[in-house]
Formats: C-alpha cells, sequence, structure tokens
C-alpha cells in the first residue's frame, strides 16, 4: 500500500513555498505521494488565506522527481473542463506522469459557489462533474471531438499535445451512496470519506471500507483501480499505526493519506511525520 500526505491549501500551507518544501523533504523520507486541498475561500470559523492549489502542484511537481501529487479534490463543476485539460497536461509533461486528478463534487457550506454566482445545488454540481468530466476525457484523445451538452459545449476540437502518460482521474466518494460509487467505478480510483450527522468527513474505518467496496459497481478501468483512504493515525505509537494501516490494506485499501487540518492538528504534526517517514516500509 502506498503512503501519502493530504494538506490544505490555506491557513499555514497558503504559502506555495512552504508546500513545496514539504513535499521535497517528504520524497526525500519515502513517501509516495503529496496531495493538497482545492478550495477558493474557507471561513471557518474565520476567514483563512488561501494560495492557487494548481500553482502550488506545479512547483511541487517541479522540485520533486518521484513524489505522485495532485489536488484532492478540485470541484470540476467550478471549473471549466478546456482549462483544466490544458492545466492536467501541462503537469503531466512537467512530472512525467506523475499527477493524478481528484475531482469531487465540492461544497458550498462556505460559499465558494454562491459566492461567486455559481450553481450551488447538489444535482446541478454533480451534472457538471458528470458532462466536465466527459469533456476532460474527450480532449485528453487528441483527437477531434464536439460535444452539445446541457453545460459545455465543443466544435470540432482537437486539443494537443494529448498527454504522453496516463492521467489517473480518482473521484470523491461517501459511504452509503451509490451514485458517487457509480462514478468512482467510470474512472481509475476512488477516495472514500464517511459524513457524520454533524456534516463533518472523515475517513473510513476498515470495517467501513469493506463494506463501501463491497457496494462498488463493475469498474470500467480494473487494471490498477486505486482506493484512497483518508484518515489519522496515533503519533508516537509506530507499532499501532502499521497494524492499522495493514487492516486498511487487508480491506482493500491502495492508498494511505494521512490528513492534515488546519484547524485541529498542528503544523508541527506535518513536520514530524515529513521526517519519520511513512509508517509502513
Amino acid at each position: 500500500m502506498k503512503q501519502g500526505l493530504y494538506v490544505p491549501n490555506v491557513g499555514h500551507y497558503a504559502d506555495p513555498r512552504r508546500l513545496a518544501a514539504y513535499a521535497v523533504a517528504a520524497e526525500a523520507s519515502g513517501w509516495d505521494g503529496f496531495f493538497v486541498w482545492d478550495h477558493l475561500l474557507l471561513e471557518t470559523p474565520t476567514a483563512l488565506p488561501a494560495c492557487d492549489t494548481w500553482t502550488a502542484l506545479t512547483a511541487i511537481l517541479a522540485r520533486t522527481r518521484t513524489l505522485i501529487a495532485g489536488p484532492l479534490v478540485t470541484p470540476l463543476a467550478r471549473r471549466r473542463p478546456a482549462k483544466v485539460a490544458r492545466e492536467t497536461v501541462t503537469l503531466d509533461e512537467l512530472s512525467g506522469g506523475r499527477l493524478v486528478l481528484g475531482v469531487g463534487l465540492g461544497a458550498d457550506a462556505r460559499g465558494e459557489f454562491t459566492a461567486f454566482g455559481e450553481p450551488a445545488g447538489a444535482r446541478a454540481r454533480a451534472e457538471r462533474l458528470d458532462e466536465g468530466l466527459a469533456v476532460l476525457r474527450a480532449l485528453w484523445t487528441g483527437e477531434e471531438h464536439s460535444h452539445d451538452g446541457t453545460h459545455h459545449h465543443l466544435d470540432k476540437v482537437r486539443f494537443l499535445p494529448a498527454p504522453r502518460h496516463p492521467i489517473p482521474v480518482w473521484t470523491a466518494a461517501t459511504h452509503g451512496h451509490a451514485r458517487p460509487l457509480a462514478r468512482a467505478a467510470r474512472h481509475d480510483g476512488v477516495i472514500l470519506m464517511v459524513r457524520e450527522p454533524t456534516g463533518a468527513l472523515r475517513g473510513p474505518t476498515p470495517a467501513e471500507l469493506a463494506h463501501t467496496l463491497r457496494a462498488l459497481p463493475p469498474l470500467e478501468r480494473p487494471d490498477g483501480f486505486q482506493v484512497a483512504v483518508p484518515g489519522t493515525l496515533p503519533a508516537g505509537r509506530p507499532d499501532e499505526a502499521a497494524e492499522r494501516l495493514r487492516a486498511v490494506q487487508e480491506q482493500g485499501g491502495t492508498w494511505w493519506l494521512e490528513a492534515f487540518d488546519p484547524w485541529r492538528r498542528d503544523p508541527a504534526e506535518l513536520r514530524r511525520w515529513i521526517d519519520q517517514g511513512p509508517p509502513l516500509r
């Protein structure tokens, strides 16, 4: 199982130079991946500074050689697929094929849609996400395509260059929700979360992971399908951390993402996790 770090793009982490430095150190310590939130603004409980995730990823991928990186997740409903296609192909070329594109519906809890006049309803965001993914994959082929959809239009567009490496698309899904799982099965991987009654998100337990994966529809791209599990391991207890990771792996997890946020975890914890390296060697 691969192991990565999952960090915000807000607060202490809003400096792209700092994120790139963390990523370089993580690569040197043996971590496999470095993934970054994609928020435009965050106001919980007070407004936090933010950096552009895609600019930060450029710095991260330019300064590393083996680390896999990407946005987890970019709300494709508020992005133009043609712009995302250009960004992803450029980052694929820059990194030599180390980009993962994480996508999801996003949320409007902090006004990231309505504050900018974007449709915020869940159905509208889901429609835009699915259509945007279809357009994105069409543009990645490098072949001429036309598309006359509800939200996006292409008129005999041929987008060059095509990516030289397959760009994996991981989609966010929550435990107990069938449609996000069906979306994930059409792509290359899934980032699994559990929504608490309070609305907060967390990673699944091994039992929840096994239950969710049993509900996953047949995969369109079974070879190399990835199951990413975010969460928080016990600090200072390496045996316990390794035991939990083995349980996740046994239930189908292929990536562990040690998750940080700007409220509950001090940035010094990230530095300690980077320095000690991934728990499973």
